[in-house]
C-alpha cells in the first residue's frame, strides 16, 4: 500500500469517530415551551428526600430548547437534589453543535460523537439569577476515574454552560450529576440543564480492529 493510500485510510477511519457533531443533553422540562408546565425528561429526576421544585423561565443558553427550569425544593432533612443521568451506548446524542459553537466565552463544542467509551466533559447551566439564596450550589458526579466535584455561586453567572470538569465513562454505565444545595431556603438553587458531550472517545472494538489489522498489513507490505 502506497503511503499517500495509507494517508487517506487513517484519515478516513478517524473522521468516522472524530467528526460526527453531538452532545447528550439532559433538559429538566423537555416540551419546549415556557408555560409553566413541566414535562419532566427521563433522564431527570430529583434525590435525597426532594420530591419538587418550582418552575421558573427558560434558560437561554446554546441549545436548550424553551423548556422551564425549576428552582428551590422540597428537601427536609437532606439537601435539595437534582439528578441528571447519561448511560452512554443507551442514550442517543439528541443535541448537534456545530464544531467550535462558543458556549461560555472560553470553551467550544468539540465535534465528538457521544455514546461510545471514553472521556466527556461535563457542562450544567441555569437561568440569570440574583437571589439565590441557599449558598454555593455543587455538582458532583462519581465516574471511572473517581469524584468529580464543583461549586458554583449561581448569582455570579448564568445562561451559559458552566464548565463541571471531564470525567471517564463506559458505554452501558449509568452517570449521574448530583445538583445540591447548602441550605433549604426558598430559592435553595437553580437548574435548567446538564450537557454530557465527548471530548476524547475510544473506538468501537471493530473500527480499532479495522484500522489495526489495515496499518500491520501495510507496514509488511513495505518490508517486503
Amino acid at each position: 500500500m502506497k503511503s499517500s493510500n495509507l494517508l487517506t485510510l487513517i484519515t478516513a477511519v478517524g473522521l468516522s469517530f472524530t467528526t460526527a457533531r453531538g452532545a447528550f443533553l439532559v433538559e429538566v422540562d423537555i416540551d419546549g415551551a415556557d408555560d409553566g408546565t413541566i414535562s419532566f425528561s427521563p433522564n431527570f429526576s430529583f434525590g435525597g428526600d426532594t420530591t419538587t421544585a418550582s418552575q421558573s423561565v427558560a434558560g437561554t443558553a446554546v441549545g436548550l430548547t424553551g423548556g422551564d427550569s425549576i428552582f428551590g425544593g422540597d428537601g427536609t432533612a437532606s439537601p435539595d437534589t437534582y439528578v441528571f443521568s447519561y448511560t452512554p451506548g443507551l442514550d442517543v446524542d439528541n443535541l448537534t453543535l456545530a464544531a467550535g459553537t462558543d458556549l461560555n466565552g472560553t470553551d467550544s463544542a468539540s465535534a465528538i460523537v457521544g455514546g461510545t467509551s471514553g472521556i466527556y466533559n461535563i457542562y450544567a447551566t441555569w437561568p440569570t439569577s440574583a437571589n439565590v439564596s441557599g449558598g454555593d450550589t455543587t455538582f458532583s458526579l462519581t465516574h471511572d476515574g473517581g469524584t468529580l466535584t464543583s461549586s458554583f455561586d449561581q448569582n455570579a453567572i448564568g445562561d451559559v454552560w458552566v464548565n463541571l470538569g471531564q470525567a471517564t465513562f463506559t458505554t452501558g454505565n449509568t452517570y449521574s450529576v448530583e445538583q445540591t444545595s447548602v441550605s433549604n431556603t426558598f430559592v435553595s438553587m437553580r437548574g435548567a440543564a446538564v450537557m454530557f458531550e465527548a471530548a476524547s472517545p475510544v473506538p468501537e472494538p471493530s473500527t480499532a480492529a479495522l484500522l489495526l489489522g489495515s496499518l500491520t498489513a501495510c507496514a509488511l507490505r513495505r518490508r517486503r
